[in-house]
């Protein structure tokens, strides 16, 4: 790629009063297609210009308001600019995200890019240990370059892609800590009497939740739409709140329970290399979403078949689309059941019920889908072995599990 080429900060100014002055004559009722893309792209010109002195205007804010603790720089920004303390949070974290990279702020200030280019990398920084961060900091020419030849949907993949390869390393600390942060807050609304639910779900929980609601959806809605149906954007968003109260229902009738057996299916397109090796700087993974899932994470959760692998060569050939093989049949699982009444690890005392079936030699690794191959673990085990790096034996005669954790003796059973 190129070297980033901008014009000074004098000739935008300049520029941005000529278009300014242009845009005041308009008559939009006259105008033409061609007419209005041109009149849409001196606006654009504007609107950098005023979003980047609206950053000016916010760090002076902060400036003073070190000084004086009677300054609070969202109030002011809420109340000063008639938009919402979220909004003024947003224009915080703009200036926040400029100061660690300078570059972008020169692009900004001469509307090489937007305040939406700004967002992306703000959304993804939150994601980061401060190390990443300041690694990613460094790269801060980079991110002006790509941005300038980007939209910001553009940007957004590109900044992705280059994030998960500085994560990579730690990308199962990550997910830990995104569980921990999983939450869920419902209310009423006072004025239209709605109920409301707002949340967040680590990428786990969450792609299975949607997995599960557009399955139902797809069920429920795929040849009929409900008369409440409106119409525009709003039509998905209706239908996924149908589907949700349709998932809450059916879990009701199973006598308060989710049966283990009906499971969202999502497939993962991953390259060979990846599943192989882990991430590298050509790695091909999505889950059709803007979900990122460990590694490790989906070859654990292919177990459980709430995501099953699609698996291409180098050449983007496909290897392997997961199978029903790979699944425990019914008469298995009632086999577990019967041999295993909890966790299969020793002194577990969580329900079999409450378990999965796993493949002692991993599905990935050619493990048969047979009893000799399968023990019941819970969520916690199951994960203590994909991610932990924990080693299990089966005496296939006693159905006794031994353990050896890393670095460890194994653990008797």
């Amino acid at each position: 790629m190129g070297a980033l080429h901008l014009v000074s900060t004098q000739d935008h100014n300049t520029s941005v009063r000529q278009s300014l002055r242009e845009l005041l004559l308009i008559e939009v009722a006259t105008l033409n297609t061609e007419g209005l893309r041109r009149a849409l792209k001196k606006l654009s010109e504007v609107q950098a210009w005023v979003d980047s002195f609206h950053v000016h205007l916010t760090r002076r804010l902060q400036e003073i308001s070190a000084v004086s603790q009677a300054v609070l720089p969202e109030q002011v920004l809420a109340s000063a600019s008639g938009i919402t303390r979220s909004d003024a949070r947003r224009e915080l974290k703009r200036v926040e995200i400029l100061n660690e990279f300078p570059q972008l702020e020169t692009a900004l200030q001469v509307g090489s890019v937007s305040s939406a280019h700004i967002d992306v990398v703000a959304r993804n920084m939150n994601t980061l240990s401060s190390e990443e961060r300041s690694h990613l900091s460094e790269q801060s020419e980079w991110l002006a370059n790509v941005a300038t030849h980007s939209t910001p949907d553009n940007f957004s993949r590109a900044l992705k892609q280059a994030v998960l390869r500085l994560s990579s390393h730690n990308e199962l600390e990550r997910l830990e800590q995104q569980r921990r942060k999983t939450w869920l807050r419902h209310w009423v609304d006072r004025d239209s009497g709605m109920v409301c639910m707002h949340g967040e779900f680590d990428p786990e929980s969450g792609l299975s939740v949607v997995g599960k609601l557009q399955q139902v959806v797809d069920r429920l809605f795929h040849e009929r739409t409900p008369s409440t149906c409106p119409e525009g954007e709003a039509r998905v968003q209706h239908l996924n709140a149908l589907g949700l109260v349709a998932l809450v229902h059916q879990s009701s009738e199973a006598n308060g329970h989710v049966s283990s057996h009906h499971r969202a299916e999502i497939s993962v397109v991953i390259d060979y290399r990846t599943l192989v090796e882990g991430v590298h700087p050509n790695t091909l993974m999505h889950t059709g979403t803007d979900v990122n899932i460990p590694i490790s994470t989906i070859r654990r959760m292919a177990c459980e078949a709430k995501i099953i692998p699609v698996v291409l060569s180098s050449a983007g050939a496909v290897l392997d689309l997961g199978r029903s093989s790979r699944l425990a049949s019914r008469q298995q699982r009632q086999a577990l059941e019967a041999m295993h009444p909890t966790c299969a690890i020793p002194q577990c005392q969580v329900p079999v019920g409450q378990c999965q079936p796993h493949h002692l030699t991993f599905w990935n690794s050619g493990g048969p889908t047979d009893l000799n191959n399968l023990v019941p673990l819970c969520a916690t085990h199951h994960r203590c072995v994909h991610e932990g790096g924990w080693k299990l034996t089966l005496n296939t005669e006693t159905r006794k599990v031994a353990v050896r954790q890393p670095g460890s003796n194994i653990l008797p059973p």
